[in-house]
């Protein structure tokens, strides 16, 4: 899954929606761009994407680091939301990369929805 949204616009759930089974895997990859719409240097910051359950970003359920795509691509993170993560999960939750700038600034440029059906093997 690829998603890709732009460094300083704020749109609501405008990254792709995935739908998963309890227990799977996911890698997701972010590309951040400027308001040019260039790629972000992402470089000298650190990444993480925060999964929550829908409409409740006070309620973290998880964080998961951030891991910058080695060079050309200098724009892209990925985050590995791992089996035992999403092993107990079923539901509507959202997902927010966030990222924090060489002069510590927060920047949250977007956000998306993931629906979690339960396993049958649980």
């Amino acid at each position: 899954m690829t998603v890709t949204n732009s460094f300083g616009n704020i749109i609501a759930n405008d990254l792709e929606e995935f739908q998963m089974i309890a227990g799977d895997e996911q890698l997701l990859v972010y590309t951040i761009y400027n308001n040019e719409g260039g790629l972000v240097d992402l470089t000298t910051a650190t990444c993480s994407v925060s999964i929550f359950k829908y409409g409740d970003p006070a309620n973290l359920l998880l964080s998961l680091p951030g891991v910058i795509t080695a060079l050309p691509t200098v724009g892209e993170f990925t985050a590995e939301f791992p089996s035992a993560s999403s092993v107990n999960l079923s539901g509507v939750y959202q997902h927010q990369p966030t990222i924090v700038d060489y002069l510590g600034s927060t920047h949250i440029p977007s956000q998306g929805k993931i629906v979690i059906f339960p396993s049958t093997e649980n």
